[in-house]
C-alpha cells in the first residue's frame, strides 16, 4: 500500500513538474485601439517623440492600469488612448506596444 501510495504520488508531482515546465504565456491580443491625439503643447513647440507602454489587460479584455515611459508630452493622450482599446476576452496580461508622435508635414 505503501509502495502504491508512494508511485501516486510520485506521478501527481512529475505532471505538475511538467505542466508548469511546459506552460506558455498567454498574451492579450488587441481588436482595436485607436490612435492618440497629437497634444496641442507638442504641436505648438513642434516636438515629436514616442512612448513605450505596457497596458494591464483582465480576462474579460478590459485594460486597468497602463505604465508610460518616454517623452512626458505624450503621457496624458497615450493613457486616453489605450484605455479605449479593446482585447479578445480569456487572454489576460500585459500588452507593450511604443507610440511614434511625429508632426504632419505640409
Amino acid at each position: 500500500m505503501k509502495k502504491l501510495l508512494l508511485l501516486v504520488s510520485a506521478a501527481l508531482i512529475s505532471n505538475v513538474v511538467f505542466a508548469i515546465d511546459n506552460k506558455k504565456e498567454i498574451s492579450p491580443v488587441r481588436i482595436s485601439c485607436p490612435a492618440p491625439v497629437m497634444p496641442v503643447k507638442a504641436q505648438a513647440l513642434r516636438t515629436e517623440g514616442s512612448v513605450d507602454y505596457a497596458a494591464w489587460v483582465n480576462d474579460k479584455g478590459e485594460v486597468y492600469p497602463v505604465d508610460i515611459t518616454g517623452d512626458e508630452v505624450f503621457f496624458r493622450e497615450t493613457e486616453v488612448a489605450i484605455k479605449k482599446c479593446k482585447f479578445v476576452p480569456g487572454h489576460p496580461g500585459v500588452y507593450r506596444d511604443t507610440i511614434k508622435f511625429s508632426l504632419v508635414k505640409p
